[in-house]
């Protein structure tokens, strides 16, 4: 099973899921979340100034741990699915749709992984709900919806939701402009003190 995975074959013999573009993706993503998650000391620094209770509900290298841990839960029950599904398929040989398909979808994660860097860089600049606007909806579109309804509720819904409870109910600072913290102010009023 794992020699079909990762695509070591015998000849003539398709592996089920080494040319899928998602399954690789999803490994790759897996095994440097976990190598984070274990080199966590090293690679998340604490806050140049000393922060306490007063300021944080949380210490501020929780955050990325979440991430990390979410990661690797979101991309093992893929890759267990996906395991779980190529057991039951049979080995066949791979058409050239099929071949084309993974490298489509092998440029869509190229297209992915460059907006996602994209959207860190401008997320100072541009404030955590608007860049994440522009990460989900672009994401969106990548994975194919074609429902603009779906796409902008989705992408701004989950921003805000997580908008929220990081900076209402966690009382941790996100980046975010002026012109948004000012909107969302009479909103935020409205919710219960955590």
């Amino acid at each position: 099973m794992i020699r079909r995975i990762l695509g070591r074959h015998l000849p003539g013999a398709a592996p089920a899921l080494a040319r899928q573009a998602d399954v690789r993706f999803a490994a790759v993503a897996l095994v440097l979340s976990v190598l984070a998650l274990l080199f966590s000391g090293r690679l998340i620094v604490d806050a140049p100034i000393p922060l306490n209770r007063d300021l944080l509900a949380m210490s501020p290298r929780v955050f990325p741990y979440l991430i990390l841990a979410g990661t690797v839960a979101v991309a093992a029950i893929f890759l267990g699915i996906r395991i779980r599904d190529a057991g039951s398929d049979s080995a066949a040989t791979l058409s050239p749709d099929d071949v084309a398909a993974s490298r489509a979808g092998t440029v869509r994660q190229l297209a992915f992984l460059v907006i996602s860097v994209a959207c860190a860089l401008v997320l100072n600049t541009l404030g955590f709900i608007i860049t994440m606007f522009i990460l989900m909806a672009s994401t969106s579109i990548l994975v194919g919806n074609r429902k603009p309804l779906q796409i902008l509720g989705i992408s701004l819904a989950i921003p805000l939701g997580f908008y929220i409870a990081v900076t209402h109910v966690m009382r941790t600072a996100l980046p975010e402009i002026d012109l948004v913290q000012r909107a969302l102010a009479p909103l935020l009023r409205l919710l219960p003190a955590f």
